[in-house]
């Protein structure tokens, strides 16, 4: 193949500097990482989307849902906190509330592993690229990487001294100050300081207590780079970040008899009861405080045709969770804290060829521990609080008007739901090991045809631990209707202890046919692993319940990459089917959350990502996926309310359906715009995402099918070398779209007890409308 000649920025501040002329006469050159060593993006046999730096700048990326705007395989999830991020590639992945299940998208930054999805990512400034890699990659990147693996790569210390600082000011009160300083210490050893700290407002109004969903975040983070020698170079990351925020809740819908039983509880139903107004009635409010650590040491040495590559990564985090109403109404029945923390090291050592080669070869190991505790010996996870006997009361006065319960029982089970002061203990442990070894062969046949083959052994060891406990002031948990709410979340001496170990070989095989400089066309089979483990939450599960097995899954793919209209003008696309056997799933049931395996998922879908320059000032990117997402045999599916159970167990088939929140089909349309003007540039982004239908419940309830749903965004703005002024706002036209809806904490358990006709749920809802100005000063 001939060598490329178009334009490509090497760093974040030579593409903020590029900015200001007009689009280059060819598309710049993409430099990916996808198989472990530096290629141009048009010739490596992976789906990979990736942003550039340029690219960045461009959208105004603040977190990874800016990057999903982008990328239509990539959904992002979040709810009641930080920790409860989640990412989907190509539909596949799971709630993020369950802290102990692993997801199936790997997060790497700066090459580093990280085993927490909703940590950090906000938190950086200078943020240089970001590939998402689709479909499974088991074989170069290991764990936990059956959907996909998002690599997020920061700018490094550089040679000369650079600086910035950012002001972004915005609707509901959001205040955001971003900055970095970089430059040489010595000859040999460069520095580079980042640091952001933001505040906003409360997005969702609270009728009876503290509004929810505020930001206020800060985080710093250090670098060194020393160059010991030609051969020899070693990068040290240290970062801190901090989050103190009331968060984004749940907007309830209450069932009539659930309604009824607030009222005859005291309580007041002041708000329409409609869940996607983003007005809620919380007697009191949810917040999340945490801090998170991470330490990055990246060595590099360079021998005779050869490259040797260490990285080693410690990190940790420690976060409380505190929904000061369980009941999520305008009742003060019980107090949940939720207390997590985690440590994790690893250490990944790879050998490869310099490549440019006939014959290229890549070998290394990988290893990582962790270490994840749940809940705080010093204080109770459940409390009941002051309204729990007149909500007790309440229900109990249900049952009897509906005839479930006999009035000469009603001595026996008052107080049906606790009294004041009633506390639930856990206390949840995982230790995990993880060992791989891999290799990557790669063979380039001819001008036309390479190959490439993959391998690698994977072994991993868990231990879960469980320990529930009570202290009840009154009869506790006695039928006949058993309500006590704290015997429900925390049954005295339910407990769990168990360990397995897990191992696995994977691999791929792909080739590669050129059919001219600026076209390949390729296939390849690639198969990926994710060890199983064990429920570990409080709640009433038996040990039988608790273990889930190993996910295995195989993936055909075909693809073809192509630049054309004298290289103004790249289409990437692929066609793929994927089989996931042994799927792990999981769903909330109101109280608990349920993890099982799906006999076999099945995934079958195109991707196409397309950018082409359309003038001297205007350039259109348009990427879109179909994908088809099915519960091909899922026999132990979770039950939507009002459903009859399939078995004895009372779970459903959900064989034939699609997963949830399983769009099939996604567009992303950006338009970009530059011209001259006064000494620098100025510039427009207008992007377009459309989503078609989806069920947005883990139960596939019906009533949550979620109709097509579009969100616009769009940046004005004007800069040169070191001014960047901007104007923004994200969904401009102020679409209402619910994301994801669960059974509501409490009601949909009462619900079922009381024998309402229609459950209770609630749901969660993305931002509003959202305006912003944006100032920039690069030195």
């Amino acid at each position: 193949m001939k060598n490329k000649s178009y334009w490509f920025c090497g760093s974040a501040l030579a593409c903020a500097m590029s900015s200001t002329s007009l689009y280059a006469a060819q598309l710049e050159e993409v430099i990916v990482t996808a198989q472990k060593r530096q290629e141009d993006m048009q010739t490596v046999p992976v789906s990979v989307s990736a942003i550039t730096a340029d690219q960045l700048l461009d959208i105004g990326f603040n977190d990874i849902t800016d990057i999903a705007a982008q990328v239509p395989s990539l959904i992002v999830l979040t709810n009641i906190s930080p920790l409860a991020t989640t990412f989907r590639i190509r539909n596949i992945g799971n709630a993020g509330n369950i802290p102990n299940f692993e997801p199936a998208t790997g997060l790497f930054i700066d090459g580093a592993f990280r085993s927490r999805s909703g940590i950090g990512i906000g938190d950086l400034v200078d943020v240089s690229s970001v590939e998402v890699l689709k479909g499974p990659q088991s074989t170069l990147h290991g764990k936990n990487v059956t959907a996909g693996v998002i690599s997020i790569q920061t700018q490094g210390p550089t040679e000369q001294l650079e600086a910035m600082v950012e002001v972004n000011l915005g609707s509901d009160d959001l205040r955001q100050v971003k900055s970095y300083v970089s430059g040489p210490l010595t000859d040999w050893l460069s520095g580079r300081l980042s640091v952001v700290d933001t505040s906003r407002g409360e997005l969702i109004e609270n009728a009876a207590g503290p509004d929810a969903d505020g930001q206020n975040s800060y985080a710093v983070r250090g670098q060194l780079r020393a160059d010991f020698s030609d051969k020899l170079s070693a990068r040290l990351i240290v970062g801190y970040a901090e989050k103190d925020m009331n968060t984004l809740t749940g907007d309830v819908f209450l069932s009539e008899e659930s309604q009824r039983i607030v009222r005859n509880a005291g309580g007041t139903l002041s708000i329409p009861n409609d869940p996607s107004d983003r007005l809620i009635e919380y007697s009191d409010g949810s917040y999340y405080e945490g801090d998170a650590n991470d330490i990055i040491l990246n060595l590099s040495y360079a021998g005779d045709g050869y490259t040797f590559t260490s990285i080693s990564s410690y990190d940790d985090y420690n976060g409380l969770s505190s929904l000061e109403d369980v009941e999520q109404f305008s009742l003060k029945v019980a107090d949940f804290y939720d207390r997590q923390q985690g440590s994790s090291f690893s250490q990944e050592l790879r050998i490869a060829s310099d490549g440019g080669e006939d014959f290229n070869w890549l070998v290394g190991g990988f290893y990582f521990t962790n270490e994840f505790i749940r809940g705080d010996k010093s204080r109770p996870e459940f409390i009941a609080t002051e309204d729990v006997e007149a909500y007790g009361d309440a229900i109990v006065d249900e049952l009897i008007a509906g005839g479930a319960l006999p009035i000469n029982l009603l001595p026996l089970v008052i107080p049906a739901f606790g009294v004041e002061g009633d506390r639930g203990d856990y206390y949840i442990t995982q230790d995990t090991d993880n060992i791989g070894l891999f290799t990557k062969l790669d063979f380039n046949f001819n001008e036309k045809w390479k190959g490439a083959l993959g391998l690698r052994y994977s072994y991993e060891d868990k231990r879960g631990t469980v320990d529930q406990s009570n202290q009840l002031s009154a009869l506790g948990c006695v039928p006949p209707i058993n309500t006590n709410l704290i015997c429900q979340v925390t049954p005295d001496g339910n407990n769990f202890d168990q360990s397995d170990s897990f191992e696995a070989l994977t691999g791929s095989v792909s080739a590669s046919y050129f059919l001219n400089s600026d076209t390949m066309l390729y296939g390849a089979i690639s198969s990926g692993f994710k060890s199983g483990g064990f429920s570990l939450q409080n709640g009433t599960a038996s040990d039988e319940l608790r273990p889930f097995d190993e996910e295995t899954v195989i993936n055909l793919e075909l693809g073809a990459k192509t630049e054309f209209l004298d290289r103004r003008a790249r289409v990437n696309a692929a066609i793929f089917h994927t089989e996931y056997k042994d799927f792990q799933n999981a769903s909330f049931e109101g109280l608990v959350f349920i993890i099982n395996n799906a006999e076999l998922v099945t995934v079958n879908g195109i991707e196409v990502d397309s950018t082409m320059i359309l003038s001297e000032h205007t350039m259109a990117t348009v990427n879109l996926a179909y994908i088809d997402t099915l519960y091909d045999e899922y026999t132990r599916g979770q039950c939507y309310y009002g459903r009859t159970p399939d078995n004895d167990a009372g779970q459903c088939d959900l064989s034939g359906e699609a997963l949830p929140s399983a769009t099939k089909f996604k567009a992303n349309i950006a338009l970009n715009w530059r011209k001259p003007f006064s000494g620098g540039d100025l510039y427009s982004r207008l992007d377009y995402l459309y989503s078609s239908s989806a069920n947005a419940s883990s139960a596939l309830d019906p009533r949550f099918d979620m109709p097509a749903s579009s969100m616009t965004n769009l940046r004005f703005g004007w800069r040169n070398d070191s001014i960047d002024l901007a104007l923004w706002g994200r969904n401009i036209t102020d679409e209402v779209v619910i994301n994801q809806v669960a059974p509501a904490n409490i009601h949909t358990v009462v619900d079922s007890r009381v024998g309402a006709a229609e459950g209770s749920y609630q749901a969660f809802t993305l931002p509003q409308r959202t305006f912003g100005i944006t100032a920039r000063y690069t030195y």
